[in-house]
């Protein structure tokens, strides 16, 4: 449906038994462009989901509560397992002669409170995608319902008759593409796109039998 409404052609180079067998799918198929945005969406939420899972197993499940939790009361009272600030330290004095004396001392690790938030930081930010990630997910399988088409086509056309055939005209490819323009300029230039396909559109709409396939299948019905 996109390469029919802007006029994009394919070349002679990428012509070949895997692009007609892309193209010849593409074209009985006008939801492959929603499917592929969809999974790329899916895509983005497994690795942010992932990278949580990952950062969880390290630093234990509960140290993200415990650690957000005491950061706001006492940011000293929550020590991590993995972050220690105190810790035994071996060290050695060496007297008049060959005499090594091993003593084991406290050692202090100043650096760790700042890796403690430092991870503190990512756990909240993978946490924050996350949640991104999901609602983009359920947002854009909202906008691709045929009602919320239909609105937002709507809102965009100056026109207003025959809306309907128009949006089944575009089918879902299409409108994903005008989508992003409109995300990505203003609604300006969404209208004026909507209004230009709306001029160029042709009377019957794709979606609707020809005469000829109904003819066909009569006849074939009656045989």
């Amino acid at each position: 449906m996109v390469p029919s409404l802007f006029g994009c052609n394919v070349t002679e180079a990428a012509q070949g038994p895997v692009a007609e067998c892309c193209g010849l799918f593409i074209r009985n198929f006008h939801a492959s462009l929603p499917v592929i945005y969809i999974i790329i969406k899916v895509l983005y939420l497994i690795n942010s989901l992932g990278q949580f899972l990952l950062l969880n197993a390290f630093l234990s499940f509960q140290h993200g509560f415990r650690a957000l939790g005491n950061f706001f009361v006492d940011a000293n009272a929550f020590e991590s397992p993995r972050f220690p600030r105190v810790t035994m330290c071996d060290f050695m004095i060496r007297h008049l002669g060959s005499n090594q004396h091993w003593y084991a001392i406290q050692c202090n690790l100043p650096i760790n409170l700042y890796n403690e938030k430092i991870f503190l930081g990512i756990w909240l930010w993978l946490i924050i995608l996350t949640v991104i990630n999901l609602i983009s997910i359920c947002l854009t399988l909202y906008s691709l319902i045929r009602s919320s088409r239909i609105c937002f086509v709507e809102q965009h056309l100056t026109e207003k008759e025959d809306i309907n055939s128009f949006t089944d005209y575009l089918q879902p490819d299409g409108y994903l593409v005008i989508r992003i323009i409109s995300n990505n300029t203003d609604d300006i230039v969404t209208a004026d796109i909507l209004n230009h396909l709306y001029e160029k559109r042709p009377l019957r709409s794709p979606s609707e039998p020809t005469r000829e396939k109904l003819i066909l299948g009569s006849n074939s019905s009656t045989l």
